[in-house]
């Protein structure tokens, strides 16, 4: 009822705002494929934009994600971020057992953790909530997360060099290099940080600090009228990351070392785009050998693709017509042997259109489907006695979405689709022992599946902006491992349903021309509740809270920028692992609160200083039991500006 009588009030309050007053501004690609505006697109859209990161304490994705209430994310010491957008996770080494896709640049990655990605070079990042897999394919389940890169666009040489300190021995150096000149531009994005251990409300966590090094490279041509060839190149190397593990069982050796690189090449036109991409990331977990136990754990993921797409553009109508290749390679080499999972190798072929209808001047149905091709393969693996097999399924996606025009302020939108995830190599082919144990894929598998229904509204103006969204979810077909007796080895099913159901409410408004003042001042709030969330027997999900929410004021002047914003994350099931009894169990982890600051101000055009402060209220708090964040966290930063 609060949120009928918070819509009726806005439906009553545009009614009395005169059309000049409107902004249709911001342009969104990822729901579509196409840039078109944020208000024409039936799909849920939500933009970390470039205000947004530029006023943030975040230094990598993942933080971005919790400022930014739009989903759930789990964080813990070891440079480890699992994320879940509306229930459907991404989490472990591999991308390919991820339920929401993680893009860069409209490409995939091969890494499904966020916190590997810094936010130095991010232009914006937009979210698609709810499947996407008839434009993107497996893995689009509860959505996409599209992080989108900067590129230089003002004309001349422009940058910034800087450097930042603060607790627990901060530091870190950054610098960025822009430059464009008739067709030809080019941008450069340098930074090099780490930081000591830091403190908890247990007193000094050991074995927490980091090291940290990342660079960006976009170049590109125009070398016709709006045909533009360019090639991204981005790297990023963590290294001596501590791994401090439960306060229970502390580890005080153990670290990591990875790394994530890539480059594509893109060639694109108004109506054409085509693009490669290769991308390899490294993971190397150090285990103390003290102890007589662990040992050097590593994995390589490379992934690699090729997607081409045509838009048709008929009148008021389009349509668009696309294909892609994605091949993700996984390799294990651990000392001492064997590994904890095969070498394997997933190709992936697909084809998928989607055309958008305008039926009148205020209503536009969109519809799409998508054909998926898959082969499953285990490789030899050195260390592994395994049968390597080879097999293949394909799938078929669609989704549909209708947007409706009230008024220049109102839009109501609706949609309903499939996403799904294919099995893993592991899971549907093969077989293999481990440590004594029998593992044999399942090559009758089905792939998970995400079939949702949702209807939202959008509303527009110059002051107050935001949408409303309501969301039904069936989770089906879910991949799960268990004994099987008559193979006498441990095998996988399609089993467990649950149902995942909520609403979610963006709400922003400027209060400058209300009271008449010369600055921007914008209280804001990003909220989303769970009315449902369970399994076929009734059991909450897990690591699902009820309730999720931002709520914030910016204010901006001249020369000024200043954020205060309060994250709250509600109670929450979660699978506790005793690291001493070597028992799991259930429990209710409690909710919290956090409250970031961040200041930045310009005393003339070529300086800005920085002042952030994370955790301001110096609240205990945690993410995964036995595993607590930082205390009071402050940095300071000087920037040039040339």
């Amino acid at each position: 009822m609060l949120i009928l009588f918070l819509l009726l009030i806005l439906l009553l309050s545009f009614n009395q705002v005169p059309a000049v007053e409107t902004k249709f501004d911001e342009i969104v690609v990822t729901a579509t494929r196409v840039e078109e505006p944020k208000k024409d697109v039936p799909y849920s859209v939500q933009v970390i934009t470039k205000e947004d990161i530029k006023s943030s304490v975040a230094k990598d994705v993942g933080d971005l994600i919790v400022e930014s209430a739009i989903g759930h994310v789990s964080k813990q010491p070891g440079a480890l971020t699992t994320f879940y957008l509306r229930g459907f996770g991404i989490s472990g080494l591999s991308p390919l057992d991820s339920r929401t896709l993680l893009l860069i640049n409209g490409l995939r990655t091969a890494t499904a953790n966020i916190a590997l990605i810094p936010v130095d070079d991010i232009e914006r990042i937009e979210i698609v909530k709810g499947p996407a897999s008839v434009l993107y394919g497996s893995n689009a389940m509860g959505g996409v997360i599209n992080i989108i890169t900067k590129r230089a666009s003002e004309e001349g040489f422009h940058g910034y060099v800087g450097v930042e300190g603060g607790s627990w021995s901060r530091r870190k150096a950054a610098g960025e290099f822009q430059f464009k000149k008739s067709n030809f531009d080019a941008y450069l994005s340098l930074s090099r940080s780490d930081g000591d251990d830091y403190d908890s409300k247990y007193g000094r966590y050991k074995n927490t600090g980091y090291n940290e090094e990342n660079l960006s490279l976009n170049v590109g041509y125009e070398f016709l009228k709006d045909n533009r060839f360019s090639i991204g190149f981005k790297h990023y190397r963590g290294w001596g990351i501590g791994s401090p593990g439960s306060l229970l069982s502390p580890t005080e050796k153990d670290y990591v070392d990875h790394s994530l690189d890539s480059i594509d090449f893109t060639y694109e036109t108004k109506s054409f785009k085509a693009a490669y991409y290769l991308s390899k990331r490294r993971y190397e977990f150090h285990d103390d050998l003290s102890d007589g136990w662990g040992g050097i754990y590593l994995y390589k993921t490379d992934s690699q693709g090729l997607s081409i797409q045509k838009v048709f553009n008929f009148n008021e109508h389009r349509i668009i017509i696309g294909g892609e290749w994605n091949r993700v390679e996984l390799k294990n080499e651990n000392n001492p042997p064997p590994p904890f999972q095969p070498n394997s190798k997933y190709d992936n072929f697909s084809i998928f259109s989607e055309g958008k209808i305008q039926i009148t001047k205020d209503l536009t149905l969109s519809l799409g489907a998508r054909y998926d091709y898959f082969e499953n393969e285990l490789i030899s693996t050195p260390g592994m006695t395994m049968t390597a097999k080879k097999e293949t399924l394909d799938h078929l996606t669609v989704r549909g979405g209708a947007l409706y025009k009230l008024n220049d302020f109102l839009t109501l939108r609706a949609n309903a689709g499939t996403g799904f995830r294919a099995p893993s190599p592991d899971e549907y082919a093969g077989e293999y022992i481990l440590w004594g144990t029998r593992y044999v894929g399942n090559p009758s598998l089905k792939p998970e599946k995400n079939i949702n229904y949702e209807v939202g509204i959008n509303f527009y103006q110059s002051d107050l902006n935001g949408n409303f969204a309501f969301f039904h979810s069936k989770f089906k077909d879910k991949i799960s491992s268990y004994f099987d007796t008559n193979l006498n080895a441990y095998s996988y099913k399609n089993s467990d349903t649950a149902t995942i159901q909520g609403w979610e409410l963006n709400l922003s408004y400027d209060l400058k021309n209300l009271l008449g003042i010369n600055f921007s001042l914008e209280p804001f709030t990003n909220i989303t509740y769970h009315t449902r969330f369970s399994d076929s027997d009734g059991k909450p999900l897990l690591a699902t809270p009820k309730w999720l929410g931002a709520f914030g004021i910016r204010a901006h002047g001249k020369n000024w920028y200043t954020r205060l914003i309060a994250n709250y994350i509600g109670d929450e099931n979660v699978n506790y692992f005793n690291p001493i009894t070597w028992q799991s169990k259930i429990i209710k982890k409690s909710d919290f609160t956090v409250v970031n600051f961040k200041a930045l101000y310009k005393p003339i055009k070529e300086l800005e200083f920085s002042l952030g402060i994370e955790n301001l209220l110096d609240r205990a708090y945690e993410y995964v039991p036995d595993h607590p964040m930082p205390r009071r966290t402050i940095t300071a930063g000087m920037k040039w500006l040339f």
